[in-house]
């Protein structure tokens, strides 16, 4: 994995090199799905801790079957000559070929407004979780209208990230961490809040956004979380559902609001795909919002 670790390997190379130059563009030209979307598949759990491959870095669990399995298929490809390891090859891209996610191109006229915008969004998640994905989509999608793409960051669903806490981050123009957001489908409690607080505060982030997108969610202990919030020296801003956090981004926004809903829109759709949510997700975003 960091091959500078080894100087004496002559065997050594970087994985995430291999996956950022040849297997991601090559993928993306062939058809191949490779499990991800972005461009550095390694940069994740548990391989961005690991030094060699199979170093002894904690796997978790439920991920352990699959990794050990890849081992053995490693294992067996390092005792093959060059035609089996060949023949491997082109059997795997066939396979994966398969499994390529196609998603459908929006064709047809936005018809979401400033009133349906929040509801179809809400309608979007409730429907389906997809383990969270479309609602970190969704929120991710609201603050690339606020702060412009360029400057959101939104990583993978449990994509743990050394740089900022929570789903979606806003970095400001000097490039340090101005606002990060957590956003949950499932209801939470002050407890998440104080957590999640703290983990801001440790970075450095002094602007911290809660989006508690469940139905289920009871009233939170809202003067009480501030109060907490502003003797540790950050800002909280907690949105309960979707409209709020709508309305804001559309009148801070420099774009007019009709011209934002259908940026929104738009933003929504690129960050589902970013997010690797299924092109059922995709299909239902635009009957939400797009004309039949």
């Amino acid at each position: 994995m960091k091959p500078r670790h080894s100087p004496d390997n002559k065997n050594s190379y970087s994985a995430r090199t291999l996956c950022h130059s040849v297997l991601v563009p090559l993928s993306a030209e062939l058809g191949i799905n490779i499990g991800v979307n972005g461009r550095e598949p390694l940069n994740n759990q548990p391989y961005f801790r690991m030094s060699y491959l199979n170093d002894g870095t904690p796997i978790h669990p439920r991920a352990a079957p699959a990794f050990n399995y890849m081992l053995e298929l490693i294992t067996e490809l390092q005792q093959s000559n060059s035609n089996e390891a060949r023949e491997a090859l082109r059997s795997f891209i066939v396979v994966r070929k398969n499994y390529h996610t196609i998603y459908d191109i929006a064709q047809t006229d936005i018809i979401a407004d400033q009133i349906s915008l929040a509801s179809a969004i809400d309608a979007l998640v409730s429907s389906n979780s997809e383990g969270g994905r479309r609602a970190q989509a969704a929120a991710a999608g609201i603050f690339d209208l606020f702060a412009g793409p360029d400057r959101v960051e939104s990583g993978k669903i449990n994509d743990p990230s050394r740089h900022y806490p929570g789903d979606v981050a806003i970095r400001a123009i000097d490039g340090s961490w101005e606002k990060s957001i957590e956003v949950r489908d499932k209801p939470v409690s002050e407890s998440d809040i104080f957590i999640f607080g703290r983990a801001c505060h440790s970075k450095g982030v002094r602007e911290v956004g809660f989006v508690l997108a469940s139905s289920n969610q009871r009233e939170l202990r809202s003067n009480e979380l501030r109060e907490w919030a502003n003797g540790l020296g950050i800002g909280l801003s907690i949105f309960y559902g979707w409209h709020r956090l709508v309305d804001e981004a559309l009148f801070w926004a420099s774009t007019p609001t009709i011209d934002g809903v259908r940026l929104i829109v738009d933003y929504i759709e690129r960050r589902l795909i970013l997010i690797e949510a299924s092109n059922e997700s995709v299909r239902a975003w635009q009957k939400l919002t797009r004309s039949e």
